[in-house]
């Protein structure tokens, strides 16, 4: 391996990161930004539809299944609960998670801030 000179700013960025690893490792719980930037709000109201918040909202709540997510904001189709979680996971909001024979969202993040 090269050795090469690397910034400050880098530097405390992966010493930053180390640090949560080693934290999360341990049992720890770990914050992460993610930062998503939308050129306009219209694109932002795009992803982030009525319907989608509603779903990260009962995901907060608690759910255990899609099929019980879909009925709880619904009536929604699955299929479409489906794809808007997909969406939502794309971006990094939430994880779908295999328990059994379901999968089962989980929401990422505790905070949506928006910034104009």
């Amino acid at each position: 391996m090269r050795a090469g000179k690397i910034s400050s700013e880098e530097f405390e960025r992966w010493s930053s990161l180390a640090h949560a690893l080693q934290a999360y490792e341990e049992g720890e719980g770990m914050e992460v930004a993610v930062e998503e930037v939308f050129p306009s709000i219209r694109s932002l109201r795009k992803v982030l539809t009525e319907k989608r918040m509603r779903l990260l909202e009962q995901i907060d709540l608690g759910v255990s299944s899609i099929t019980e997510l879909a009925r709880k904001v619904g009536p929604r189709d699955i299929k479409n609960v489906y794809d808007d979680l997909q969406m939502l996971r794309r971006i990094g909001f939430i994880a779908l998670e295999r328990e059994e024979n379901r999968v089962k969202p989980r929401l990422l993040l505790s905070t949506i801030r928006i910034d104009f």
